[in-house]
């Protein structure tokens, strides 16, 4: 079977460092890392239930959670939306010859978790949803596992172009976020003739602790542009 690319997966799990790195996350214990991915587990599982499938994009998808992340928190309620995602599939294809047995489902979902780690429980269910459209082709009166496998490889080819954007965003946002942090850093700022510049520790800065406000911001470009 045709795993999840490499690149794919690089790119979902590139930003992991900026992501650490965020003040509001670094500083989480264990068990509030535990405690939110529990939350954001039982709240992808109830928008299955609540959520229009049409109002779905591949971008929200992507920032779901991770399917496997869900089976470590709540693997009952997690499996029994996996099942309801692949029946609802198979009914409403009504291929002549397709999945008809628990052990062809329960293989099928474990091929398909194995094969694609990275992806959302929301991707599960827009692709599925996108297989009952016949957004990826025609079946031609068979559904199997191998039918399974092709679509989501097809549903990744869509979300390839998407994930690179999301992370470009990201790594511009982090290098602006931090060029301006270090923008007021610099050693001409923290003098002795500029007592705003002076109270700022970097490593509070960089914490998100002991920002300048707006006034204080422009107070010290308007010394800077003096000293020219």
């Amino acid at each position: 079977m045709t795993q999840s690319t490499q690149s794919t997966q690089l790119l979902q799990t590139v930003g992991k460092d900026l992501y650490l790195a965020s003040p509001k996350t670094a500083d989480l214990t264990p068990d509030e890392r535990k405690t939110l991915k529990a939350m954001s587990t039982a709240k992808s599982l109830d928008n299955l239930q609540k959520q229009d499938v049409s109002q779905l994009t591949v971008e929200t998808c992507f920032k779901g959670t991770n399917v496997k992340t869900a089976l470590k928190v709540d693997e009952v309620r997690t499996r029994v939306a996996l099942v309801a995602m692949i029946n609802r599939t198979v009914k409403f294809i009504d291929a002549n010859k397709t999945l008809s047995t628990p052990e062809e489902i329960e293989i099928t979902i474990n091929e398909l978790i194995q094969s694609f780690p990275c992806y959302t429980l929301e991707d599960w269910r827009l692709c599925c949803y996108m297989m009952a459209k016949e957004a990826f082709g025609p079946y031609y009166e068979r559904l199997k596992l191998a039918q399974f496998v092709e679509c989501f490889n097809k549903y990744e080819q869509l979300k390839q172009p998407v994930i690179q954007t999301i992370r470009d965003n990201e790594r511009k946002d982090y290098e602006r976020e931090q060029a301006e942090a270090l923008r007021y850093l610099q050693t001409e700022y923290a003098t002795q003739i500029n007592p705003v510049a002076k109270r700022v520790n970097a490593a509070d800065w960089m914490r998100g602790e002991d920002r300048l406000t707006y006034t204080e911001r422009e107070e010290m470009k308007n010394r800077q542009k003096a000293q020219q």
